[in-house]
């Protein structure tokens, strides 16, 4: 049985993994996952060097949240199965410091003294005392452990990790940190790496001009061909592990609970547990540019926009429903409703705010995708179905409203509980996964901006029998006055 156990991690990565760590390592599907793309780009080592393949170098970058043992699976490990497979190459390994760096070079070299021998024949250098740079006993391959900013020289590498190489927000906030690593990985790293080497990445964002996100942009150069792996804390559409949407990624872990707890600080989960960083003030829609009120004054026009993209199965697309108002130059959002539907969930969730919001006379509706659908169904039954063909991408669309917003034109509801995650959408468009609300938003805006600042007639508000009472009282009242006499 044993011999068994050891032919299994002999020939697969992730059983390696849960191996070596002898009952202590726990299993998950998303590690699971990390250790077959690891195990893949090992098989096509293997076929670059039988000259099966051509010899090309792989990038591969994995996102995780905190504690979600990427250290352990990848950084911790990786080395020694490298190694134990390619005996004569080389592998450095970079942190934010080096202690860190030191503690993954130590980890690999206690793995190498244990199970090296029985699994792939291969010992430690009696030469190599030392954690953090150390070689095999044929003096040829061995392992490199360094800080990001602690300098390489001597040594290539046919398998760099990466992990982690900003340690917290103050080092992500400094425009001068991030600059100092993406030199090193210019002038360093990079320049170090073999024919046919493969580079691992694996990081938590913390910003979005952090190394993935300066290796990933054309503003630095033309990007290499990165194998890029998010797998949030909170699954969304099109998972790489195939989750449900809203599925914790490590449910025994931390669950629904912990996610609800995380969400309540929304810059921070978006980016360190989902993948997904923003710039501090936003992208193009600024946090700072959005106006609040507590008390929404009389509005002269009340709209409603309409962004539906929904699927007739299970897992649906997110559909956007918004009222706004506009006052003078001023324009309100007044209510949003972000959820899943299916096309009968929609119509009634249109239904329903029309009854909600009778003073909303155009319900605007993108004439495209699931639009058309829309308004065919209930044009008959709700009046003011507007379908609204847009013009330009949707960035353009934002870009078109955005001087109202930075004006401090537009207002959200201070006290609303979906009005963080309707700013924080904001804050990441484009780059964001979800841009339900803007596309609702910027379609609302437009028609305010460039519809009613041109119209020649903008009725009238309906008058309640009450107001009609109310107006009468008082001219009587002042053609009293008039006649000198008050009864």
């Amino acid at each position: 049985m044993e011999e068994i156990q050891r032919e299994i991690a002999r020939r697969d990565y992730y059983e390696y993994v849960c191996y070596v760590h002898e009952g202590r390592y726990k299993k998950a599907p998303h590690s699971e996952f990390v250790g077959g793309v690891i195990q893949e780009a090992i098989d096509k080592k293997k076929q670059m060097n039988a000259s099966e393949i051509p010899t090309t170098n792989q990038y591969i970058a994995i996102n995780m949240p905190p504690r979600h043992s990427k250290s352990m699976t990848i950084t911790e490990t990786l080395p020694s199965y490298y190694l134990g497979n390619f005996p004569e190459d080389r592998v450095i390994e970079i942190s934010y410091s080096d202690t860190f760096a030191r503690r993954f070079g130590k980890k690999n070299k206690e793995k190498v003294k244990m199970y090296g021998t029985d699994l792939f024949d291969i010992k430690i250098s009696k030469e190599s005392s030392a954690h953090d740079e150390w070689l095999l006993d044929n003096e040829i391959g061995g392992m490199i452990s360094r800080g990001v900013l602690s300098g390489i020289t001597g040594m290539g590498a046919d398998l760099m990790i990466i992990d982690d190489p900003i340690k917290n927000r103050e080092e992500a906030d400094s425009e001068t940190h991030r600059g100092k690593i993406w030199d090193e990985w210019i002038d360093s790293f990079s320049t170090r790496l073999h024919p046919g080497a493969i580079v691992i990445l694996i990081l938590t964002r913390w910003h979005e001009d952090d190394l993935q996100g300066r290796l990933l942009s054309k503003e630095y150069g033309e990007p290499l061909p990165w194998q890029v792996y998010n797998l949030p804390l909170e699954a969304e559409e099109d998972d790489v592990i195939g989750r449900a949407v809203g599925e914790p990624l490590w449910p025994e872990r931390y669950g629904l609970e912990f996610i609800q707890e995380r969400k309540r600080y929304p810059s921070s989960f978006n980016s360190l547990y989902q993948g997904r960083p923003t710039a501090a003030e936003g992208n193009l829609l600024k946090r700072k540019w959005w106006q609040y009120y507590d008390t929404l004054p009389k509005m002269v026009h009340t709209i409603m926009s309409i962004d539906a993209t929904f699927k007739d199965e299970a897992d649906s697309d997110f559909v956007c429903i918004q009222v706004w108002g506009k006052n003078g130059a001023d324009m309100y959002l007044i209510d949003n409703l972000k959820a899943r539907m299916n096309f009968p969930t929609t119509l009634q969730a249109i239904r329903n705010m029309v009854r909600k919001y009778p003073k909303a006379h155009a319900k605007l509706v993108e004439d495209k995708a699931n639009g058309p659908a829309i308004i065919s169904m209930l044009k008959n039954e709700i009046g003011g179905m507007i379908p609204v063909n847009p013009q330009g991408g949707k960035v353009s669309r934002v870009n078109a409203v955005s001087p109202y917003i930075e004006s401090g034109n537009v207002y959200l509801p201070r006290q609303a509980p979906w009005v963080h995650d309707f700013v924080e959408e904001c804050a990441s468009f484009p780059q964001g996964k979800n841009d339900d609300q803007v596309d609702a938003m910027s379609q609302a805006l437009n028609r305010f901006i460039y519809y009613h600042a041109n119209e020649k007639f903008i009725p009238k508000e309906p008058v309640t029998l009450e107001e009609k009472v109310h107006r009468h009282i008082i001219r009587l009242s002042r053609g009293r006055r008039k006649g000198g006499q008050l009864q």
